[in-house]
């Protein structure tokens, strides 16, 4: 799983400075991280399903076309459904993420079950819970991604929070295991 922090400004940094910059972030988002909670409308089954969605499998074009997938133990299988010999053909295997093995894990009744792509997966309707001062440094909300406007030092900023699965974000998940990745943007381009 992974979380991407966007750091979005105009500024025109030399590489130290962005470097000294992106330390700051970091350290920004170990603190920021426990602030975010968020209740989820998204069911586990659906989670796995928006997770194999979004894994990138390379150059293999077997996997465009895959319909159905089961996990094996932390292995994943891509299928295709041939209606001709009413059959689901292997198209190929892929190393289960921990996230993916985190919700087998906690729900085995997903394991080794035909899982289709697109009818398990629900919209997510789910609203961030945030502290109002939080809430007053919202830029702007909608879909994965919530910006909002923070201070690093003398420079303002606007961060943006863009998330595949908001159970990231609920009291199921403990926020220390999430990953992410610092982009700032100097404005030369």
């Amino acid at each position: 799983m992974l979380t991407e922090f966007l750091c979005l400004t105009a500024l025109t940094l030399n590489v130290d400075e962005r470097e000294a910059l992106r330390g700051e972030v970091n350290e920004w988002v170990k603190l920021f991280l426990p602030k975010l909670e968020r209740k989820s409308t998204r069911k586990e089954k659906c989670r796995l399903v928006a997770s194999v969605e979004r894994q990138e499998f390379g150059k293999d074009e077997n996997a465009e076309k895959w319909q159905y997938f089961k996990f094996v133990g932390n292995k994943g299988i891509l299928y295709y459904y041939c209606s001709i010999n009413d059959y689901k053909m292997e198209l190929g295997e892929f190393n289960a993420t921990s996230f993916q093995k985190n919700i087998l894990h906690e729900h085995p009744s997903l394991s080794d079950i035909f899982i289709s792509r697109r009818s398990d997966i629900k919209e997510e309707n789910g609203k961030w819970e945030l502290e109002n001062a939080l809430k007053e440094r919202i830029i702007s909300e909608g879909g994965e991604a919530t910006i909002f406007s923070e201070k690093f030092g003398k420079v303002e900023m606007a961060v943006r929070i863009q998330i595949f699965d908001p159970f990231l974000f609920t009291k199921k998940f403990v926020h220390e295991m999430i990953k992410w990745k610092t982009y700032l943007i100097s404005g030369k381009f």
